[in-house]
């Protein structure tokens, strides 16, 4: 997700079944069919690395031409097309891990109409860029069941990111928090954000009028001062940071991470789900008595299997790139809402797997379900996800605040009866194509983005564009209680940091989003008896990050790219700018996820006269090349960024320009591949390895077969 896990957890979701993950969408490669760029990719691949092909060669890359071999600390990895053999002598004494595929071309899109579609950070990797031997290891390692196996394939994806760079990782951040120690009971999770409900404040702290009609922070209000601005208030036309984080206040998922818990999901809308032994089909059983409140009609929606399906199905029509995670690991069009009734009937058949609390159990009936989560409450149906392949993380972005469920008879309105006839009430939800439409244009996409309506402990009370938005305590709310941690959450909008602290400083917001080269004026302040907290001790797993358009020139040629990481005051950008809160890291992986490596790679350092020498190496004449640099305005650490590179590049001949947009602009541009190169930060969906190589790497290519073989 563009823009967080205590970093000491290695979380990899593996449970009984294999991880398998669906086929991704496909195409060329870059390196090895795309002419001269493929070619000079090709020729550098073994010299360029740290080490040279023998019998005991550390880690590296060895070869890159028709096969990649790639060396990590404990195996060698290969991977081509099917018959294809390395011209290396491979080293001895080390796994030897063989990756074969067949592309399928005929299904693979063209990258021009995943840049017409919106795709970026999406179907395919935000830089456009497609490699066939990289896409081939992703797969590989959603596929492989031994976790082993996974990090050395993830190893060897971190290592050819590193040497192929269509983006350039400027660092790994740690968390900046500032907020008044009146507040009470925050937390840290690395994909969500904290529940306002869960949070309180002492009831001494200040009461002040924010200027915003009569609202006022009191204790009974969270009040943030932040800059941006949703990308929409659709879930499921939402993928960064801010839109989230409404979602996750307003909104409710099938399971949840129940405040830092980052080794198993809770329930949340379902109450108890099981699975069958292959893990391609999942069963959730819907809480009963849950409605979705409609502030704006003052109406309320009752919320069953239906609406779950619904939620669903309508996340893939709508297609924006969110959709991404949907598309390559469930077949939502197969899945299916169930009765009660169904559903036992499916159980005293078909048992299930049944995992919760560290304990699995086989299960034959509904109540038997119930009784191993503890639920003896109403129930609402039962929701059948089908996935094309097991897939481990699955759990983690059912989680995820983008399928959030939503009312389907609020949605489709007068249509909604016939609707749910033609679907057979839920049983067969991909009659509702024809009742949804792709993009922006869908009307229940223009209502949703307008009127948001959800079922989460708080709504939408009002907002005004790019100034403020007032979330109230939802009286409807399905654990609602008479004494939440806050009643209503107020976001500030302004782009100006200094207005923000100020902002801060007088009482008026409970906590403040600065630039880290602004931490000094907000440390050190008191206001009635209370202080300032500045909290920067928590290493993120998210990656900060520059993208270049691959598809343009000169960035098509790696030797570019490579020379043009090279040119990154690294130092400068996390002392100056970040204040030593950006760590160095070198790949697409965060440290210490399994698949992160010091081996192997080129730690780039700032280094002018080698990126003169590779530009040289390319053959290119910098100065018949414009460049735009561009970021999210608002963003002061961006903008630094930007000015610094702006400066560098310039001095290796580049005629550079800087510019800004605001965040919804910004997305659509860089989602659309209308850009040079960009700068943007990555939260991870869901707490898998593969949630950071494939949304970096990842180029969309489809393959009829990828097999691992390990000798």
């Amino acid at each position: 997700m563009k823009s967080k896990a205590t970093i000491a957890l290695l979380v990899v979701f593996l449970v009984v079944f294999s991880t398998v993950a669906s086929g991704c969408i496909g195409g060329k490669s870059e390196t090895t069919s795309q002419g001269t760029s493929g070619t000079q990719t090709a020729s550098q691949g073994g010299t360029s690395s740290s080490s040279q092909p023998s019998q005991t060669a550390q880690a590296g890359i060895l070869e890159m031409d028709k096969v990649y071999v790639i060396a990590t600390d404990k195996s060698v990895v290969v991977v081509g097309p099917k018959g294809a053999e390395p011209t290396v002598k491979l080293p001895s004494g080390k796994k030897v891990i063989r990756v074969s595929y067949e592309v399928d071309t005929e299904n693979t899109p063209d990258i021009k109409t995943l840049m017409e579609k919106g795709q970026g950070f999406g179907a395919i990797d935000p830089a456009f860029f497609r490699d066939e031997h990289v896409d081939a290891l992703i797969i590989a390692a959603r596929r492989e069941t031994d976790p082993t196996i996974r990090t050395e394939l993830f190893k060897a994806v971190y290592i050819l990111g590193n040497k192929l760079v269509p983006e350039v990782i400027l660092g790994q951040n740690k968390q900046l928090r500032v907020y008044w120690n009146w507040v009470k009971g925050r937390y840290y999770h690395p994909t969500l954000v904290e529940r306002f409900d869960l949070l309180s404040e002492d009831q001494n702290a200040p009461v002040v009028k924010i200027g915003i009609k009569d609202y006022t922070n009191d204790p009974d209000t969270y009040v943030i001062a932040t800059a941006g601005w949703p990308e929409s208030f659709d879930p499921a036309m939402t993928y960064e940071t801010f839109g989230w984080a409404i979602w996750h206040e307003i909104g409710d998922t099938l399971v949840t991470y129940w405040k830092e818990e980052t080794e198993q999901v809770s329930p949340d809308l379902a109450i108890a789900w099981a699975h069958n032994k292959d893990g391609t089909e999942w069963y959730f059983v819907i809480r009963g008595g849950v409605k979705a409140y409609d502030p704006w009609n003052d109406k309320t929606y009752p919320i069953d299997a239906t609406d779950v399906a619904f939620t669903f199905l309508r996340v893939e029509r709508l297609g924006h790139s969110v959709s991404w995670m949907v598309d390559s690991f469930m077949d939502v069009n197969h899945s299916a809402a169930l009765t009660e009734e169904e559903f036992d009937k499916y159980l005293k058949e078909h048992p299930l797997i049944a995992e919760y609390k560290g304990k699995s159990t086989e299960v034959k009936s509904l109540e038997e379900l119930k009784k191993f989560f503890g639920y003896d409450g109403e129930t609402a149906g039962v929701f059948k996800l089908v996935l094309p392949a097991p897939y481990a993380p699955v759990l983690g972005i059912l989680a995820d605040p983008f399928l959030s469920v939503v009312p389907m008879e609020y949605l489709l309105g007068d249509k909604y009866e016939e609707a749910l006839k033609a679907s057979d009430n839920g049983h067969n939800p991909s009659a509702w194509w024809s009742y949804l439409s792709e993009g922006k244009s869908d009307p229940t996409h223009q209502l949703m983005h307008n009127k948001p309506v959800g079922t989460g402990p708080f709504y939408v009370k009002d907002y005004q564009k790019d100034a403020y938005i007032v979330l109230e305590y939802n009286p409807y709310y399905w654990n609602a209680t008479n004494n939440p941690g806050h009643k209503r959450a107020i976001y500030i909008i302004n782009k100006d940091p200094m207005a923000r602290i100020n902002l801060y400083k007088t009482g008026t917001a409970d906590t403040v989003a600065i630039p880290p080269e602004k931490m000094d004026t907000v440390k050190g302040l008191e206001l009635n008896g209370f202080q300032s907290v500045v909290q920067t001790d928590i290493l993120e797993p998210i990656l900060t990050f520059l993208v270049f358009n691959t598809q343009k020139e000169p960035f098509n040629n790696p030797l570019v790219r490579e020379a043009l990481a090279y040119a990154v005051p690294y130092d400068q950008i996390s002392k100056l700018v970040y204040k030593g809160l950006l760590e160095p890291n070198y790949g697409p992986i965060p440290k210490p996820w399994p698949g992160y490596t010091e081996e192997g790679i080129i730690k780039y350092t700032y280094n002018l006269a080698k990126a003169k020498q590779l530009l040289n190496k390319a053959g290119i004449d910098p100065t018949k090349y414009k460049i735009e640099l561009i970021y999210n305005e608002g963003n002061a650490a961006r903008e630094k960024i930007m000015t610094l590179l702006q400066n560098v590049w310039s001095q290796l001949g580049f005629q550079v320009t800087v510019n800004s947009y605001n965040w919804p602009t910004y997305l659509d541009k860089t989602e659309h591949g209308e850009y040079d190169v960009y700068v943007v930060g990555w939260v991870p969906d869901y707490l898998d390895s593969d949630n950071w190589v494939g949304p970096f790497l990842y180029g969309a290519t489809e393959f009829k077969s990828v097999e691992v073989t390990v000798s």
